[in-house]
């Protein structure tokens, strides 16, 4: 696709030594002052402005500025094209946002050149910002992912216990909602908060079906008998506990 170049300037002879030193090259479009660039810049965004410093109603530096804090067209690269050969009006036009400065009368050869380079750099600087976008989206859908497999993993650990025990399903979705009302109670009244803060609730809660998982290792004759235990079957329980706890909160 075209490259499209706007160049502004108040002297005929400048816009069309400009416009026939680019118009094999790009689409160029010219206008004798700020204002009508403004007004174009309101319908058509260019790949690039060449933007005079000395106008007058509106000077480069205000029309640059005016550019930059536009968040429609703050992104479009400026190169200042003037006759300013000074080091301090080069630090002003750089500090505004331009991202050259070149003299004139300038070298159609060397302007193709310098127009050429920073179009790339700001293809390159699309490309590498589409590139972390993409990344972002692959790591969103990673994370996804991943989370979607643990939560099938808790829920099919949870369906386990269930098969095991006729009244551990009510069981543990009233202790999800106990966790979940004490979690967030405690959120909103500052309890622990400097702990809170490395909490992840969510999988908080959606962990508390697995505080039951050491029924799994107990015998259907001790865990589905109907009378009371003896001490032999208690300390059996006892023993099939998990020997160490695994904190869901981090």
């Amino acid at each position: 696709m075209e490259k499209i170049i706007f160049i502004v300037d108040d002297d005929m002879t400048n816009l069309t030594v400009g416009a026939d030193a680019l118009a094999d090259y790009y689409g160029v479009f010219t206008f004798n002052s700020g204002r009508l660039l403004l007004k174009r810049l309101e319908r058509q965004i260019p790949d690039m402005i060449l933007l005079d410093v000395d106008m007058p109603e509106m000077n480069g530096y205000e029309a640059i500025a005016k550019i930059k804090g536009n968040k429609k067209t703050a992104d479009v690269p400026v190169i200042f094209l003037t006759a300013k050969n000074d080091g301090e009006s080069e630090l002003e036009g750089l500090s505004l946002g331009a991202i050259d400065y070149i003299i004139k009368p300038f070298s159609p050869p060397l302007l193709r050149k310098r127009i050429e380079v920073h179009l790339l750099i700001e293809s390159q600087k699309k490309e590498l910002q589409d590139f972390n976008n993409n990344l972002l989206e692959m790591v969103d859908a990673k994370t996804k992912t991943v989370v979607e497999l643990q939560n099938a993993i808790l829920n099919a650990m949870t369906k386990l216990l269930d098969r095991r025990d006729d009244i551990t399903g009510g069981h543990i979705e009233r202790t999800q909602r106990y966790m979940h009302v004490l979690m967030k109670t405690m959120a909103e009244s500052g309890i622990y908060q400097n702990e809170a803060l490395s909490w992840n609730l969510s999988l908080a809660v959606q962990s508390t079906q697995l505080h039951d998982i050491g029924k799994i290792a107990i015998k259907d004759c001790i865990l589905l008998k109907p009378e009371k235990l003896s001490a032999e079957e208690f300390e059996s329980i006892k023993t099939t506990r998990p020997s160490a706890r695994t904190s869901y909160l981090k």
